[in-house]
C-alpha cells in the first residue's frame, strides 16, 4: 500500500527522469509521435507499478527505462503485425542501444546537458534552421520558410552541425557543465 508521501516522492523521481526516459525512447522508435506515445504509457505503467520499485535497489531511471523498453517489444509487436513493411530497428539493435544506454547513461546526459547549452549559444538564424529542420518538417519543407533552396539548406544545416558537434567535444573536454 503506497502513501502519500511515497506516491509524492515517485511522482518527483517520475518528473525528474521523464526528459532522460522520453530521450531513450526517441533512440528506439523512428517516429516522434509513437515515442511520444510510448512515454505516456510507460508512465502510466510505472505509475501501477510503483510498489514495486525500490531505491535500494538500482536507479529509478534504469528502472524506468526497462520498463520503457518492454513498452517499445509490445509497440514493435503490435506493429510489426499490423504493418509487416514499416521499417523499423531490429532486435539486436535495440538490445544494443539498451545496453549502451545503462553502460553510457551518465555519459550521454552529460553530452544531451552540453547539447542544450551549445544551441543556446547559437545565432537566431542558425537556432530557427535548427528549429526547422528537426521539429519535425522535411528538409524541402523547412527550406521556402527559411528563404533557401533545399541544397542551401543542407549545407546551412551541416555548417551548424559542425558548430554544434566542435561546441559539445569542448565543453566535455573542459569537465562539462556543472
Amino acid at each position: 500500500m503506497s502513501s502519500p508521501e511515497s506516491d509524492e516522492r515517485f511522482v518527483a523521481l517520475l518528473l525528474a527522469n521523464q526528459n532522460r526516459i522520453f530521450r531513450f525512447l526517441v533512440t528506439l522508435v523512428p517516429c516522434r509521435t509513437d515515442a511520444e506515445d510510448l512515454l505516456q504509457q510507460t508512465c502510466l505503467t510505472l505509475w501501477q507499478k510503483r510498489e514495486k520499485f525500490d531505491a535500494a535497489a538500482g536507479e529509478f531511471a534504469s528502472w524506468a527505462c526497462a520498463i520503457a523498453h518492454n513498452q517499445v517489444r509490445n509497440f514493435r509487436r503490435r506493429e510489426a503485425t499490423r504493418n509487416a513493411a514499416h521499417a523499423q530497428l531490429s532486435e539486436d539493435v535495440v538490445e544494443s542501444l539498451m545496453a549502451t544506454r545503462s553502460a553510457h547513461g551518465s555519459l550521454m546526459d552529460e553530452w544531451h546537458r552540453a547539447l542544450a547549452h551549445c544551441l543556446e549559444r547559437l545565432t537566431p538564424q542558425q537556432r530557427l534552421v535548427v528549429d526547422e529542420c528537426y521539429g519535425g518538417a522535411s528538409i524541402k519543407a523547412a527550406a521556402p520558410n527559411a528563404g533557401r533552396t533545399p541544397n542551401a539548406l543542407y549545407k546551412v544545416l551541416r555548417h551548424v552541425r559542425g558548430l554544434l558537434h566542435d561546441c559539445i567535444q569542448k565543453t566535455v573536454n573542459e569537465g562539462g557543465l556543472a
